[in-house]
């Protein structure tokens, strides 16, 4: 009976290893996708949102390496190499833990940290003072439908137009096939001027990517707590019926 029940762990942990190691290329692809997504907008986040993508690709290579030790050790009953695996998914899963953590905890600070990053670069608009963020305030006010940080009225100071009322023009929704000469303006009539404030629409953006990162981080601390109770049992049961270091 009790052989039967080793034989199970033994090829359940085999299984188990095999989808970490899957759970380890989604994660990567996860962490890919989110990187790609948010280096499009660099200049409106914090280094901290950075950290969270280059975590999970981290992790994606290190569960490659972990894998094999957890695969290898479990198919041969190799008591050295499942106790490897063992330190090292320990290792990871506290470091996860503490990852997903931070991760949920920036996630809950995500509007205020964007929604400061956009006012510091409102100063910055104009193609004399900053291209870049020039384009890329176009790009998100036209891509998320909104228009300054909390409402279209940040933008009088920062541009001097607190009497002409003029905003970037990226903050009104032409229609297609307008033939017009038009100007922006905080008085333009909706839903021509877009009304919505960018901190909360493009924060909520973030936030979702953000998310998707604790999501899978959480999925990976269970399998890795699941994987670290049968690898710890199958090397002691190992131990016991081998009597000796293989």
């Amino acid at each position: 009976m009790l052989s039967k029940i080793f034989t199970t762990v033994k090829y359940t942990l085999v299984t188990v290893n095999f989808l970490f190691l899957i759970t380890g290329i989604i994660i990567l692809s996860v962490g890919s996708s989110v990187q790609r997504a948010y280096n499009g907008y660099h200049e409106f986040l914090s280094e901290r949102f950075f950290s969270l993508p280059a975590f999970c690709i981290a992790t994606g290579v290190i569960i490659f390496i972990i894998a094999f030790f957890g695969f290898y050790g479990a198919f041969k009953e190799n008591y050295i190499m499942i106790m490897v695996f063992a330190g090292l998914m320990v290792a990871m899963f506290i470091f996860q833990l503490s990852a997903c953590i931070a991760g949920y905890a920036l996630k809950s600070n995500t509007v205020a940290l964007v929604q400061q990053q956009l006012y510091d670069s409102l100063e910055l608009y104009g193609t004399d003072k900053n291209l870049v963020v020039t384009k890329l305030w176009d790009e998100v006010q036209e891509d998320f439908s909104c228009c300054g940080v909390n409402n279209a009225s940040d933008w009088l100071v920062p541009l001097n137009t607190a009497s002409s009322q003029g905003l970037p023009m990226s903050c009104c929704n032409f229609p297609y096939g307008t033939i017009a000469t038009f100007n922006c303006t905080l008085e333009t009539h909706t839903p021509v001027l877009r009304t919505d404030g960018c901190a909360v629409v493009f924060g909520s953006w973030v936030k979702s990517h953000a998310a998707a990162i604790g999501v899978a981080g959480i999925f990976l601390v269970i399998l890795q707590a699941l994987a670290v109770a049968g690898a710890v049992w199958l090397a002691k049961m190992s131990r016991e019926e081998q009597g000796a270091y293989p």
